[in-house]
């Protein structure tokens, strides 16, 4: 290490004049040559610049050390894979096929057969591993080309692979060549002994059909923390020196728990052939064409002018333009040509591709209900309620709804959709082109909006936009009008309030209410919430619970009543949740003033209903009167009244004096003296306002316009 320090302090500017000076030092005290430990100290001590330069330089020269020996290592194996690669026989081998079948369909699709057929007749030994069940005839079709294991449908083809190669293991030193081939390839379009003669004269290690791209990881499981190009592992061919080697039997030994597409893909296809190739082995692939997925997006190209023999199945399901669409893609189909090329330049039985064609077409996909959050949880109680509570709302009447962030939207998400659901979600071209693609072919899509925030009319109103910098208001309102772009594209409208839909209506588009709705886990933390409360009878404590930091307009209004409220009663106690910035007026009153942080929703039930009257203030505007009555939903579940503004929402669903107090601005002292010296009245107010939200406010079961909608056109779909 030490050696290591002073080789990087040499490597800084200008080091060996310190160095050349402490020898010189040295030297005329007549003292011993230093260390090197000792040369770099005195270095840095009349450098100390030089250290913050270090870490880095220590991290270069050690990659560079590790490099280098990874280098050294890369070519001892390489030398030892090519004295090991005589020994391979690629004139006359005698090969093992392990072949991997996984039907979904109600019977034996014959063109896996053919495929098989095709194999079997070059191979000595042929084991085929079957992911779940077939019928005893199906078993006996397949027997007919080799040894048939059936097992349980577990870790996809990667697992079924990984039983075979350890069932055959035993059995490896009979043969010369290893086939690894699964069932998602039609053909063969031409012979295949040419292709493996073809590839025979390379002198391989092991080789496929075609390379997948290198990419980022979208599985989360590449050890090499990205994706590098690799060998498709639908069809592999291994030599003897790699699978008699421990390291191959090593491999598939330590490859475990394959049982989601991204794990199989993630720890095994996009690792195999970097982990063999640094071990020294060689590969190649018949295709000299691996961009742009050329296997499934230019399977016409592939058979012409790479002399590939097969085409994948899933390839056919790109039959027009629109497919690519759907995927994302701008890409022309070669799907009809291809159907022409194959009937009339090769030998493949028609019958069987139009039974292949028939299946993919006639394949039924279950049609959902797809909601995109563009608030991301960025807003966690927007998200909640729009999003997660809505999903949960529909799926409680049967409907099976997806949810993504739109940020990691793909159009794939919406090609089965029945009906899509946009919420808050700016415009994009992505955007535009899946409403574009969804009225093509009937997909009713909706943008769901819970506040006035798509024209700036309306944010302009908001004493918290018009405090902010020129800079930043024009950001604000670049947003706003992002919204309201989108918005207008889409064929309807779902809302959480009666004002907002009425806006909304102006817009001459059909527009479905969709209060906000409590949760069965809010409602489980809420009784729960309620049940271990204690509260000190000796107070009355005020919560003023703020949802975003545009609510301190709304604070202000109730404040000089709670400053008479504060003086007036000592034993009343004024508790603050939340985005708040404090008036300098209720600073000496801080004996009184609880603060609390903002808190997950989680966390709210329980904070509520350790207060004794719940505080909803708006200042009557037209942004305010479209809010939602989510406070005094929250607030009633834990059995806690609410005073609210007479304003929009709450003056529709707070029954005056029964489940709730409706106050104007300038009654607010009165109401709030009225519920502190008549104690008995928050109970009976609570207990009123709790029944009224169990009975029509959980998502469970709950029919509303915008389930109505859905679920009358998804019958139609």
């Amino acid at each position: 290490m030490t050696f290591a320090l002073f080789i990087a302090i040499q490597k800084i500017k200008k080091p060996q004049v310190c160095s050349n000076l402490y020898n010189l030092v040295l030297q005329k005290k007549g003292e011993k040559m230093p260390s090197q430990f000792d040369r770099a100290k005195y270095i840095l001590t009349k450098n100390p610049k030089l250290l913050a330069k270090l870490p880095q330089k220590l991290v270069k020269k050690a990659h560079q050390h590790l490099h280098f020996i990874s280098d050294v290592k890369l070519k001892m194996n390489q030398n030892k894979r090519t004295k090991s690669r005589q020994a391979n026989n690629y004139d006359a081998p005698k090969r093992a096929l392990i072949y991997v079948i996984y039907e979904n369909e109600s019977a034996l699709q014959t063109y896996k057969v053919i495929f098989l057929a095709a194999l079997a007749a070059l191979s000595e030994k042929v084991l085929i591993v079957v992911n779940g069940d077939l019928s005893q005839n199906e078993i006996k079709t397949l027997s007919k080309y080799g040894q048939v294991e059936l097992r349980e449908n577990t870790g996809y083809d990667t697992a079924a692979f990984k039983y075979g190669i350890l069932k055959m293991a035993p059995h490896f030193q009979n043969f010369d060549e290893l086939l690894l081939v699964n069932d998602t390839n039609v053909g063969p379009m031409t012979n295949l002994e040419n292709v493996f003669k073809k590839m025979s004269s390379r002198k391989l290690d092991f080789w496929g059909i075609s390379y997948g791209e290198p990419q980022a990881d979208f599985t989360g499981y590449n050890p090499y923390g990205t994706i590098p190009e690799h060998l498709q592992s639908y069809f592999l061919v291994i030599e003897k020196n790699m699978f008699q080697s421990p390291e191959f039997l090593e491999y598939w030994k330590n490859l475990t728990n394959t049982d989601s597409r991204n794990k199989a893909i993630g720890k095994h296809e996009t690792v195999f052939t970097k982990y063999f190739s640094t071990l020294g082995f060689t590969h190649g692939a018949v295709s000299g064409n691996n961009a742009d997925s050329a296997m499934y997006i230019h399977p016409l190209t592939m058979l012409k002018k790479f002399n590939v023999p097969l085409v994948k199945y899933t390839a056919f399901a790109n039959d027009s333009d629109d497919k690519f669409a759907w995927q994302g893609l701008e890409r022309k189909t070669e799907v009809p040509e291809l159907i022409d090329y194959i009937k009339t330049e090769t030998s493949f039985p028609n019958t069987v591709l139009s039974e292949v064609i028939q299946t993919i077409q006639n394949k039924s996909h279950t049609s959902h209900i797809l909601i995109i959050d563009g608030v991301e949880n960025q807003i966690p109680q927007c998200t909640r309620y729009r999003v997660i509570n809505k999903a949960e709302q529909l799926r409680s009447l049967g409907e099976t709804v997806w949810t993504i962030n739109a940020s990691e939207f793909q159009m794939g998400y919406a090609e089965h959709a029945s009906h899509i659901i946009i919420y808050r979600t700016p415009y994009s071209e992505t955007f535009e082109k899946l409403i574009q693609l969804s009225k093509k072919y009937h997909k009713p899509i909706y943008y769901d909006i819970d506040d006035l925030v798509y024209d700036t009319t309306y944010t302009d109103q908001l004493d918290y936009v018009q405090t902010l910098k020129p800079e930043d208001k024009a950001a604000y309102d670049q947003g706003v009008r992002n919204y309201g772009k989108l918005m207008q594209l889409c064929d309807g409208f779902i809302t959480s309030t009666s004002v907002l839909k009425n806006e909304l209506l102006k817009f001459k588009k059909p527009v479905y209410l969709n209060r906000n709705l409590a949760s069965n886990a809010l409602i489980i933390l809420s009784k729960s919430a309620r049940e271990q409360v204690k509260k000190e009878s000796q107070k009355v404590k005020l919560g003023y619970f703020s949802g975003s930091i545009t609510h301190n307009e709304n604070f202000n209004l109730i404040m000089p009543a709670l400053l008479k409220i504060l003086t007036e009663f000592p034993h009343v106690e004024l508790h603050l949740v939340g985005h708040l910035t404090l008036p300098a007026e209720l600073k000496k009153y801080k004996k009184q003033l609880i603060f609390h942080d903002y808190v997950t929703w989680e966390q709210l039930p329980a904070l509520i209903a350790e207060v004794d009257i719940n505080l909803a203030p708006l200042v009557d505007s037209i942004f305010n009167r479209a809010k939602s009555e989510i406070k005094w939903m929250e607030a009633a579940l834990v059995d806690v009244p609410t005073l609210a503004s007479n304003v929009g929402s709450f003056a529709e669903c707070i029954s005056d004096e029964e489940t709730g107090l409706l106050v104007s601005d300038e009654s607010w002292y009165d109401k709030l003296k009225e519920l502190i010296t008549h104690h008995d009245k928050l109970n009976d107010l609570a207990h009123q306002a709790h029944k009224k939200v169990l009975y029509n406010y959980q998502t469970a079961q709950h029919k509303d316009e915008m389930s109505e909608e859905l679920h009358g056109s998804t019958e139609t779909h």
